[in-house]
């Protein structure tokens, strides 16, 4: 029998920005790593544990509305020429679901310079993210790390009073002295450090809760082509009247339709020219798109309560034979 569902939000924030990090190889990491970054420089200001963990939420999802490979390359430029364009997306997507609703004009307002400020109502929180996402750009992955500190250090205080808030640079500093900061960036068990941070204010999503963020999911999957714009909706709601009407429980229908919302997230690892290609596809191509339901198994597997619906998700290209 298939009991109640609790799954800890912090879980699916996680295999969200780890979907969207799939988009290119080149910023593997860089959603954890400003995740970190801020709700450190947070902790080093004095903000509150609340205030901590929406910045590390925002954070792991701050360029959840650049889901082109062009757009998501031009983030990893320390100066942007057009910044706003994927935040005021991202804003978008994340007003929609209560939960991040707060993060959302967090992550709005990420790219809005600290000299530029009085022309918005820029909330702190963005100004520390602004300053996280540009940390973790200059942090070059292929060097050791600690010495990079002072030259990253430099840079960020060349732009004090112009990009950035003077008072978060200087914490921001202070916190440069401490080796483990700079460790646990780059550190390959940097999940295992956020999840510590946040299970003592992690909140657990019931059935109606995670239909709610799945399908913010499925708008998020759908909206990188043209040719997908309801398609997960679609599956959902049809895959839960199927399993309707052959008889199984109102809390499996849900499931259901969970699985439909989330069937297609592993084709954010599936170029955009791929997915958009109008003649047929090269037997290499086929070969790429068929893996999407594969990376929807394997961001799926480490949220906690959800084997069955991952089972349901990743399974839908497999035959009766």
């Amino acid at each position: 029998m298939i009991k109640e569902l609790q799954v800890p939000l912090f879980d699916v924030t996680m295999c969200l920005s780890n979907a969207i990090d799939l988009v290119s190889p080149n910023l593997v990491n860089h959603h954890k790593q400003v995740a970190y970054i801020s709700s450190s420089i947070a902790a080093e200001f004095g903000l509150s544990k609340e205030e901590q963990r929406e910045l590390l939420l925002a954070g792991a999802l701050h360029d959840i509305g650049a889901m082109s490979l062009k757009e998501r390359l031009e983030t990893l430029k320390f100066e942007l020429n057009s910044p706003h364009q994927h935040a005021e997306l991202g804003y978008h997507f994340l007003k929609t679901y209560g939960p991040f609703s707060k993060i959302a004009f967090l992550v709005r307002y990420h790219h809005v310079l600290w000299s530029k400020a009085s022309e918005n109502a820029v909330p702190l929180g963005s100004h520390i993210l602004h300053l996280a996402d540009r940390v973790s750009v200059l942090v070059d992955p292929y060097q050791e790390v600690l010495g990079q500190v002072n030259e990253i250090c430099k840079t960020i205080s060349k732009e004090s009073g112009r990009k950035f808030m003077p008072d978060l640079v200087n914490a921001f500093i202070k916190l440069s002295d401490k080796e483990s900061f700079w460790l646990d960036i780059v550190s390959p068990t940097l999940t295992s450090v956020l999840n510590g941070r946040a299970k003592a204010i992690n909140i657990d999503l019931d059935i109606k809760g995670l239909t709610e963020l799945t399908k913010l999911i499925s708008r998020i999957i759908d909206f990188r082509s043209r040719f997908t714009a309801i398609h997960s909706t679609g599956v959902a709601a049809t895959a839960e009247k199927l399993a309707s009407l052959v008889g199984l429980s109102k809390l499996e229908c849900m499931m259901i339709r969970i699985a439909g919302y989330l069937h297609d997230l592993g084709k954010l690892a599936i170029p955009l020219e791929i997915l958009e290609k109008a003649a047929g596809l090269s037997d290499g191509e086929f070969r790429i798109i068929k893996s999407h339901p594969f990376y929807t198994y394997r961001l799926l597997e480490g949220i906690e309560g959800m084997a069955t619906i991952n089972a349901w998700a990743s399974f839908h290209h497999e035959r009766l034979d």
